[in-house]
């Protein structure tokens, strides 16, 4: 061992005999042993060989990408986060504190090697005479630390999920062939960026983190409701329950516009739409059907732009490919019985169905188009929104699907239970005689004296339904979402079946990560 000079063995002597006796206290010595272990070579920190253990750790895998950024700043050489002149900083502790009861929101402390930082911490500070050596251990704390932080503070701000990587082409093309679209997750979310990191990474280094921590927890009244229900149903032990409000509160930690204002949600699991206008405290409420398992209806935001009476029916390329072209090319009885017509983009004149071929029909020259009116499969109604699905909400020729539990049987669009108090509703101030010219305007019969006047006055209205369309600015937001736990009007959470399996998806992940 390297000798004290004399001038550090001088103060060092000093410290040893400074005592204390106020307020009845012992005198307390240090001895001339305790020093010369906090100077063996093993207690020695150094920079280097901290650093050497640090490259050890940014050898593994990665789960999530704040795995990926943790390994990517200590290859740069990032500054200490955790590592003080005196040890471990107590911003670690504050950090464990929270770890501590991730378990109340459905997580795993596992997930964050909570057991492992704190058998490290203890050894730390107590100085076991058995202790490897401090900058293996100092190495291991500093990692783990920032691995457990990072993955904490981007999970609670943005979820421990990622919906459009998870739920987005979950079935192959030998599962469903038929499938129109397997990308069903187009809700623009927020997610955790570099500059997010390197935030958390000052807060935990020199701010309050407590504080910071608390800020990045989800902060909507959906979490605090589901969260609540999870511990409640614990408590209870009721599993099955517990384990659906861990999964949608997952769903509530996802960074996407909420309903507010004048909206449109649609609960995809539920079957269920609530059109609400907080403004005028109203609210409507109706079933819907919503795509197969096959034609899954995606998960999208969008403002309403349009209501159209009487619409045609452009059938899509993906239903002419599958259950067209192969069974039904050449046969004209069936296009006339379903008052389809094909339509030649180019001439944008009309083809008898008897000359073409299915291979002709895919070639994407041609528009198989239902005309509009009775039997149109999109009915009367249809409310048009921008989006890059081609669903929308509409009317049915086949109402006897909403008396179906499960009623997962369109092509992704969303049926209508009541699709004219809907047109009412997001219109606003229509008047008696505007909502008579509509009803007239799709087949239906008046209600008012001068409705029933004029429809008798001009019968031709319902022998001839025309195509309208009608501007929509009243700013109405429509949400396609997915929740199998979820608030009705009256704040009561009710159950709704798992149709699509992504519960199964997010559990699966949740565990894993």
């Amino acid at each position: 061992m390297k000798a004290l000079s004399p001038k550090l063995l001088f103060i060092l002597l000093i410290a040893t005999h400074i005592s204390c006796q106020e307020n009845g206290k012992q005198e307390q010595f240090v001895f001339m042993q305790d020093i010369q272990d906090w100077i063996l070579p093993e207690y020695s920190l150094k920079s280097r060989h901290i650093r050497n253990e640090i490259e050890h750790f940014t050898q593994e895998g990665t789960k999530m990408y704040s795995d990926a950024f943790t390994k990517k700043y200590y290859r740069k050489m990032g500054h200490f986060i955790w590592i003080t002149r005196n040890g471990i900083g107590k911003n670690a502790d504050t950090l464990l504190s929270y770890l501590n009861k991730v378990e109340e929101e459905g997580l795993k402390p596992s997930n964050f090697s909570v057991s492992k930082i704190e058998r490290d911490l203890q050894e730390l500070r107590e100085r076991g005479g058995n202790m490897e050596d401090v900058n293996k251990l100092m190495g291991r704390l500093e990692f783990q630390l920032t691995k457990a932080f990072l993955r904490y503070a981007a999970g609670q701000r943005f979820g421990y999920t990622l919906p459009s990587h998870i739920l987005n082409n979950i079935e192959s093309e030998k599962s469903y062939p038929e499938a129109s679209q397997r990308f069903h997750f187009g809700i623009h979310t927020e997610v955790a960026t570099d500059s997010f990191y390197l935030h958390a990474l000052q807060e935990a280094q020199a701010g309050d983190l407590g504080n910071f921590l608390t800020e990045v927890s989800p902060q909507i009244p959906l979490f605090k409701t589901l969260k609540q229900d999870y511990l409640a149903a614990k408590k209870n032990r009721n599993e099955e329950r517990a384990r659906l409000a861990r999964i949608n509160l997952e769903r509530a930690r996802w960074r996407y516009p909420r309903p507010k204002g004048k909206y449109v949600w649609v609960n995809l699991a539920g079957f269920e739409l609530t059109a609400v206008n907080e403004g005028q405290d109203s609210t409507l409420r109706m079933r819907i059907c919503g795509g197969s398992i096959a034609h899954k209806s995606p998960l999208l935001v969008s403002k309403i732009t349009k209501l159209e009476l009487n619409p045609y029916w452009n059938i899509p390329p993906s239903i002419i490919r599958h259950e067209i072209a192969p069974f039904h090319a050449g046969d004209t009885s069936y296009f006339n019985r379903h008052r389809y017509t094909i339509i030649e983009k180019s001439t944008r004149q009309t083809i008898n169905p008897l000359t073409l071929s299915a291979s002709q029909l895919n070639s994407g020259n041609y528009v198989v188009r239902q005309e509009n009116g009775g039997g149109n499969s999109l009915g009367r109604v249809i409310f048009r929104f921008p989006n890059e699905f081609s669903v929308y909400l509409h009317d049915t020729n086949n109402p006897s699907a909403f008396r179906l539990k499960t009623r997962a049987v369109s092509h992704g669009c969303i049926r209508l239970e009541k699709p004219l108090d809907l047109a009412f509703f997001i219109t606003e101030n229509t008047d008696s005689i505007q909502q008579d010219k509509i009803r007239m305007e799709i087949g239906k019969a008046p209600l008012t004296q001068w409705g029933k006047k004029y429809r008798a006055d001009n019968p031709q209205t319902v022998e001839s339904p025309k195509h309208k369309v009608y501007p929509i600015n009243t700013n109405f937001t429509v949400f396609l979402d997915y929740y199998t736990l979820y608030p009705n009007t009256e704040g009561v959470l009710e159950e709704h079946p798992d149709n699509y399996h992504y519960d199964t998806i997010i559990e699966k992940t949740l565990d894993e990560f």
